[in-house]
């Protein structure tokens, strides 16, 4: 059988999972690997702004097919986490420890929380709909929106 739009995204979530856990365990270690840290933190955003791209593009097409609710959640929750990354990327360029580490301690451990919670209702809500609700034809326009 094979991947639907929604298995995607929801590999992606696996891809986002993996690198913060990888974050949180840079984050929780007594002296910051500083090179790990931004290898880590560049393939998490990497992941997470292609992933964010397409849930942009199939999320107006969802909530055109009768989800609506949860839609208009998960884009405002994109928005919400884009200023902690932000935080995270100005610590990195700050070439002090004290404030990267206080940074991750704060936004990192935000981020870590809220996008997991992002990705469980997801995977739990939304794309559990469109997999119950969508019909064939819905789906293949959900495949344009990937590609």
């Amino acid at each position: 059988m094979s991947m639907t739009p929604i298995d995607i995204l929801k590999k992606e979530h696996e891809d986002i999972e993996r690198e913060l856990f990888e974050l949180e365990t840079i984050s929780e270690s007594e002296i910051i690997n500083y090179p790990n840290l931004v290898h880590v933190f560049k393939k998490l955003c990497e992941i997470w702004n292609e992933h964010e791209k397409k849930e942009e593009k199939i999320f107006p097409i969802m909530e055109k097919e009768r989800i609506i609710i949860p839609v208009k959640k998960m884009l405002c929750e994109h928005k919400e986490l884009k200023f902690h990354k932000k935080a995270i990327i100005r610590a990195l360029g700050s070439g002090s420890e004290i404030v990267l580490k206080k940074v991750l301690n704060n936004n990192g451990k935000i981020i870590t929380e809220k996008l997991r919670k992002h990705i469980d209702d997801e995977n739990e809500v939304l794309y559990t709909i469109a997999m119950e609700e969508f019909t064939p034809k819905e789906l293949a326009e959900l495949w344009k929106a990937v590609k």
